[in-house]
């Protein structure tokens, strides 16, 4: 079946559904908090408590099926075709993914989640020796492979039908081999990305204004509330008006790898001030548990208790990747232009799973060391709010409002560019894939973006941001799946041609030879 022709400018059926659905929650939220809160709760009860099986064993089979494509005869395909040359430099490369790694979720839940996991571990006594050890593992998982394969999938399948079918950077190109006449399927894959990417990136951006909020109150003793976070989303989503207005690309690029300077300057000085050798022993060991006990915890369900420890964490975080994944998918291909496919899978997952691991150990580990021998107590900012750890450690650390204001600056940057690069994928669905879309689009769905963040912060915190990316990710995750059935079955069209292609060089080879009286070779 031949593709359909590709169309240009504004999708506008697609930009009316989606200002009409992303209007209609903000105003929810406004006219009936109470209510929004409730219909998100009762949708969250449901999908974890009948479908959270179904994130784990999808997850797991996409971890499987990333693997044995990258070291199967497909792995050998080339991105742009045989003869691309990568587009950038293999270091350069890997401080892309970096930047990929990096975000306001890890910085938010890098010391949050391993106190989390050491107060209400998933088995075991709490605030044991053995609840150290499992607070990091499965840090480390929810930030690791599983993580990351989500966004390779996506990422694999756009780079390839991007750069060798030549087709636009749109869910609907990959599965468009697959849907036959039922073609009311290819805009329905679509919105699909535009809804998830709405709410895993609204999910973000909500969990920075809360940080950014509990840093004021710990630096300033300004104390945190919906005035605050009101504030805070305005004045965040101004700026990145004026970046997308201005359209300075290489200033959002300089601000981009400003951060990552930053971020990990403050990566060394927490590693260096705090407690190396507790690190570097925890860091070992943490990677070597996950290795060890990745399958049974990429398959538990905890059947026999109400699964809710699982649902509230594992289903949430495979949910949010899953919610992430055309934006944070889409970057990696742009990148990747010219790797092999074994080169990208690789890449993807190991570089970002260190990455993430690193900082969660080296963040979470000196607060989980701090708890543990005493020198400091996190148990009551941890219950007053998961956003406000970061700052206990640091308030045990020299040079404590340095390192916070660092902090909050680079949460700040990240709403600005994360908000600048979620909603140009956003509009770029909006416009048939066009990957220059129109400012004012760009504009228009930022502002969506933003206020949207903080109806969910307002309506219910923490609760309602992670309900948003379970919600959203649910349809999507369906689509993931056809496309990875489609990509499949186009890498073996790809090789069967590549092989016919070989064949009849050597028979046109023999033939040759055969002309001028020599054997032909074997």
């Amino acid at each position: 079946m031949e593709s359909a022709p590709e169309k240009k400018g504004i999708d506008k059926p697609m930009l009316l559904v989606v200002t009409v659905l992303i209007i209609a929650l903000v105003l929810w939220g406004v006219v009936s908090p109470s209510g929004l809160d409730a219909a998100m709760n009762a949708a969250l009860s449901w999908i974890t408590a009948n479908l959270g099986w179904l994130f784990l064993i999808v997850v797991f089979l996409f971890v499987i099926a990333a693997i044995i494509i990258a070291f199967s005869k497909f792995g050998k395909i080339r991105l742009g075709g045989e003869n691309e040359k990568p587009e950038f430099s293999l270091m350069a490369w890997f401080a892309m993914l970096f930047a990929a790694a990096m975000g306001i979720g890890l910085v938010f839940w890098g010391t949050s989640e391993p106190l989390c996991h050491y107060f209400a571990p998933p088995f075991g006594e709490p605030a044991s020796d053995e609840a150290v050890s499992v607070a990091l593992r499965y840090s480390f998982f929810h930030w690791g492979l599983s993580a990351w394969v989500v966004y390779a999938v996506v990422g694999m399948a756009l780079a390839y039908f991007a750069y060798n079918l030549k087709r636009p950077f749109l869910v609907s190109s990959v599965i468009e081999p697959l849907v036959g006449n039922q073609r009311w399927l290819l805009p329905v894959a679509d919105f699909t990305a535009i809804f998830a990417t709405f709410l895993g990136v609204a999910t973000s951006l909500g969990l920075g204004v809360m940080q950014v909020a509990e840093g004021l109150n710990s630096v300033f003793g300004f104390p945190a509330s919906n005035m605050i976070y009101s504030i805070l989303v305005i004045v965040f989503t101004v700026c990145f008006i004026i970046s997308a207005v201005t359209g300075i690309r290489r200033g959002i690029y300089y601000l981009s790898n400003t951060n990552l300077v930053i971020a990990g300057f403050l990566l060394i000085a927490v590693f260096v001030l705090g407690n190396p050798r507790f690190i570097l022993n925890s860091l070992t060991t943490g990677l070597g548990d996950m290795i060890q006990n990745f399958i049974p915890m990429s398959t538990w369900t905890n059947a026999l208790n109400d699964g809710a420890w699982v649902s509230g964490w594992t289903v949430f975080y495979w949910a949010w990747w899953i919610a992430w994944a055309p934006f944070v998918g889409g970057f990696i291909a742009r990148i990747s232009r010219g790797r092999t496919i074994k080169e990208f899978v690789m890449g993807s997952l190991i570089v970002p799973t260190l990455i993430c691991a690193t900082w969660m150990c080296v963040w979470g580990g000196n607060a989980l060391y701090m708890q543990h021998t005493g020198i400091f107590d996190f148990k009551p900012m941890l219950d007053a709010s998961v956003a406000s750890p970061i700052f206990g450690l640091l308030q045990n650390l020299p040079g404590t409002t340095f390192l916070s204001i660092l902090v909050m600056l680079v949460i700040a940057i990240f709403f600005i560019t994360s908000a600048d690069s979620a909603t140009f994928t956003v509009s770029m669905y909006c416009s048939y894939g066009d990957e220059n879309p129109r400012t004012w689009l760009r504009v228009l769905l930022g502002c969506f973006e933003g206020g949207l963040a903080l109806i969910l912060l307002l309506t219910g915190g923490l609760a309602a941001l992670q309900t948003a990316s379970i919600v959203g990710a649910l349809p999507f995750m369906i689509f993931m799946v056809m496309m990875i059935f489609s990509i499949v079955r186009t890498f073996n069209k790809h090789i069967a041609k590549d092989e016919q292609r070989q064949r009849a060089a050597l028979i046109e080879e023999a033939r040759a030879k055969a002309a001028v009286g020599e054997t032909p070779s074997t």
